[in-house]
């Protein structure tokens, strides 16, 4: 199986343009094939919430710059029976989609900076643009925000700049960001927004009672809902793509997954 998940790791390094898949410290911090791995079982019943798999380190709080490595690309290999149906027996992942396809890199530029959000398209910029973090000095303050032109490399910054905490650290920080963040550019503000906005404990303990039941796409995405039938294999970048597992109806749901690692990106000194 090591072998297997060492090949599957160079085979996405070279088709998916990220080298760092296949060198550095990540290549062996994680024993024979090199990958973060877990085994789960999910009863009936059992559910797990809308979430992404990696943020930004400046999004980790004090302790972000201090692993050496980041997830990059989440997999899952489903151990049920191949007659799973997810209408009759739920458990299914839902992916929550890009209604447009962005134009260029996804996830992180090729120096490491982290994706953090989107600007959706307009009339005057009709593609779908990913949007990063430059965290700079790496020390939890002049953050900037910028998108990239993928066959110059060139950046093109859209924010001022600002500390991470608090403003991306509170629910409501995709508003905080518009009104701060780009003042005078409200053809910027109308268009960003984050991957995945911070939420509260507040709204967990007085909202409505959420049983896996599965959420509702925003404006600007898509659902896919996957069967988790046995042997099925499912691949998608850590940073980019908020999903969720919906509630198990009748049968216990098994999986093994993981996360294929790059290395961090050095801290500046």
């Amino acid at each position: 199986f090591g072998k297997l998940m060492a090949s599957v790791r160079s085979e996405l390094a070279y088709n998916l343009g990220r080298p760092e898949l296949d060198r550095g410290t990540s290549t062996t911090a994680y024993g024979n094939g090199s990958t973060e791995i877990s085994y789960t079982r999910f009863g009936p019943g059992a559910f797990l919430k809308r979430h992404v798999d990696e943020h930004h380190e400046e999004l980790k709080g004090v302790a972000g710059w201090s692993k050496p490595t980041r997830r990059s690309i989440s997999w899952l290999i489903y151990l049920n029976d191949p007659d799973w149906n997810g209408n009759r027996d739920g458990g299914q992942l839902r992916c929550f989609e890009r209604k447009s396809r962005p134009n260029g890199r996804i996830g992180a530029t090729k120096n490491g900076d982290l994706q953090i959000g989107w600007l959706t398209p307009s009339l005057l910029d009709p593609s779908e643009r990913p949007v990063f973090l430059d965290a700079k000095t790496h020390d939890h303050g002049q953050c900037s925000m910028y998108i990239q032109d993928e066959s110059s490399q060139s950046r093109t910054y859209i924010s001022k700049s600002f500390e991470a905490n608090p403003i991306m650290y509170v629910q409501g920080s995709e508003m905080l960001a518009r009104r701060l963040l780009f003042p005078d550019r409200t053809d910027i503000a109308d268009r960003f927004h984050l991957i995945e906005q911070p939420k509260s404990r507040l709204g967990s303990i007085f909202g409505k009672e959420y049983a896996g039941e599965g959420e509702d796409p925003l404006l600007d995405e898509e659902l896919e809902d996957v069967d988790p039938r046995g042997g099925t294999l499912v691949l998608f970048d850590s940073v980019s793509l908020p999903h969720e597992v919906l509630a198990t109806k009748s049968r216990e749901r098994w999986a093994c997954s993981g996360w294929f690692h790059e290395d961090q990106q050095p801290i500046v000194v």
